[in-house]
């Protein structure tokens, strides 16, 4: 039985071009309308040939997507192109969880600039929420201190680097009227996670949790961490997006204890 090649008339290294017009010009030959009206029998004999034609193209037809032979060193070098194209995918992939854990792009928007300018020098909205230990406080609970409130997640490396700043801070002035309440983002967190860091990190001033973000919504908060200072009459009088930075803050929290503006 004659395979595809031997159909067409072509030998197994046959180019592209030669396989198509092979094709073509075999298929015209056995046009079964140019025998019809001398024989019958010549018409359904023409008929068939055509099939076989139309089967040995079809299974060679994906030669005609393949590229054209290369030089022994295009080919090695082609290879090497894509053997390094290749690695440098595996490598992208495998960053892409490190991406999502330091990006979180849809929990960490920029903060809203038209929400923080709202805040700045009014009434710092009121909240009551549940602490790591199960106590239950609200800021009403701090009148005539200076407080402040962060905003963050155990996701979140920038807050992670951040705590032990914000506890160095703390230890120095929580005997002087000064207060810090660490609100933890736990409807996107883990409460678990959450008990587990404070107690890593040793934080000995009371961690929060909003459990449904209402919190983070009120305060405009959009990137964490995000940091509020409340002078003793209550307002917000600083605002910061991202890590604080410790001697800075030592400064503002100083100044507030001494009645003044930062």
């Amino acid at each position: 039985m004659a395979n595809a090649y031997e159909i067409l008339g072509l030998g197994p290294d046959a180019t592209r071009a030669e396989l198509e017009r092979a094709y073509q010009e075999r298929h015209a030959a056995y046009d079964p309308t140019r025998v019809a009206t001398i024989d019958a029998n010549l018409a359904a004999l023409a008929t068939q040939r055509q099939a076989e034609l139309d089967l040995a193209y079809r299974s060679l037809r994906p030669a005609l997507t393949m590229p054209p032979w290369l030089a022994p060193e295009v080919e090695r070098r082609r290879d090497r192109e894509l053997i390094i194209a290749m690695l440098v995918l595996v490598l992208l992939a495998a960053l892409v969880p490190l991406f999502q854990e330091v990006a979180k792009p849809e929990r960490t928007a920029v903060p809203e600039g038209a929400d923080i300018a709202a805040l700045t020098a009014k009434p710092a909205p009121p909240f009551t929420l549940e602490t790591v230990d199960g106590r239950i406080v609200s800021l009403s609970d701090y009148q005539g201190q200076v407080v402040l409130v962060n905003i963050w997640a155990t996701w979140c490396p920038p807050c992670v680097r951040e705590t032990p700043r914000l506890v160095r801070v703390y230890e120095e002035f929580k005997d002087q009227g000064f207060v810090m309440l660490g609100i933890n983002t736990t409807y996107q967190d883990k409460r678990d996670a959450v008990t587990t860091f404070v107690r890593d990190q040793k934080i000995s001033y009371p961690v929060l949790l909003d459990l449904d973000g209402t919190v983070g919504t009120v305060y405009g908060g959009r990137l964490m961490p995000t940091t509020y200072l409340i002078d003793r009459d209550g307002k917000i009088v600083v605002t910061k997006v991202g890590e604080v930075d410790e001697a800075q803050l030592r400064e503002q929290v100083a100044a507030l204890l001494r009645g003044e503006t930062p």
